[in-house]
């Protein structure tokens, strides 16, 4: 019995951690993010989610996050993403990061 009471409990853990997580969408659409600005509270983990909108493969790159990703063209990826300290951080579109790019900033 208190295994199947503990196997409960397990499975209700990822649903409240999902559920206290925030998600933040960006688009890449083009060679620009429809957002280049994403605000998020310090040391809180949280969800970016990145829509492809070209056909081309993307890559979201962040580099102080930790964050490398390959997308293919016309689809979406999610990356979790730990509680950080505050500050400005860079993400880009690998492939034209010269031009796609945008900050998460902490506070």
């Amino acid at each position: 019995m208190r295994t199947i009471i503990f196997a409960g409990l397990l499975a209700l853990a990822p649903a409240a951690y999902a559920e206290d997580t925030t998600t933040y969408e960006v688009t890449l659409k083009g060679a620009a993010f429809d957002i280049t600005e994403i605000k998020v509270p310090a040391g809180k983990p949280f969800i970016i989610k990145m829509n492809n909108q070209n056909a081309a493969p993307a890559e979201l790159e962040a580099k102080d996050m930790k964050i490398e990703k390959a997308v293919a063209g016309n689809s979406s990826i999610v990356v979790r993403v730990k509680a950080m300290e505050p500050g400005k951080y860079l993400f880009v579109d690998e492939y034209q990061e010269d031009v796609a790019k945008g900050y998460v900033i902490v506070e």
